[in-house]
């Protein structure tokens, strides 16, 4: 195994070589009820992971859900790249008349929306719980969480 200097880790092995970037970022899909979408996003969102994020994002907006959650809980790092996915997120949920709530917990999630001027831009809480409590649409349906990805 080989390390160059971009910090990539290659092993080599005839015929192919397999690479693996550091900060890279998963994402998990539920949906805690028929009509929510919650994506889980874990690791730095820059402009090197940002097209795999917005990818991932536009893949929960096409689903078929009235609320669709972001959960940035896990991110470790926000860069402008990701604050334009999520801002162009936003600007697709309302076109589609979806409501998008953003799950922060780290104060670097929050810290990039609030001195960007970002803040009012965006529906905030703390927690998947907070999202189920509010009153939205079909909140007493559903049974459960239903993995989808």
């Amino acid at each position: 195994m080989a390390s160059n200097n971009d910090g990539q880790i290659a092993a080599a092995a005839p015929g192919r070589s397999v690479t693996r970037v550091p900060g890279m970022l998963r994402f998990s899909v539920c949906r805690p009820r028929r009509h929510i979408a919650m994506m889980r996003v874990d690791g730095e969102i820059d402009l090197w992971t940002a097209p795999s994020f917005r990818d991932q994002v536009s893949r929960v907006l096409g689903a078929r859900s009235s609320v669709v959650v972001l959960d940035l809980s896990p991110v470790t790092f926000l860069a402008a790249a990701g604050l334009q996915v999520l801002v162009d997120a936003q600007a697709q949920a309302e076109t589609t008349r979806r409501r998008m709530v953003l799950i922060t917990k780290d104060r670097c999630v929050d810290r990039a929306i609030e001195v960007t001027g970002l803040a009012p831009s965006f529906h905030r809480v703390r927690s998947l719980n907070a999202v189920l409590a509010e009153s939205v649409p079909g909140f007493a349906e559903g049974a459960g969480y239903e993995e989808t990805a």
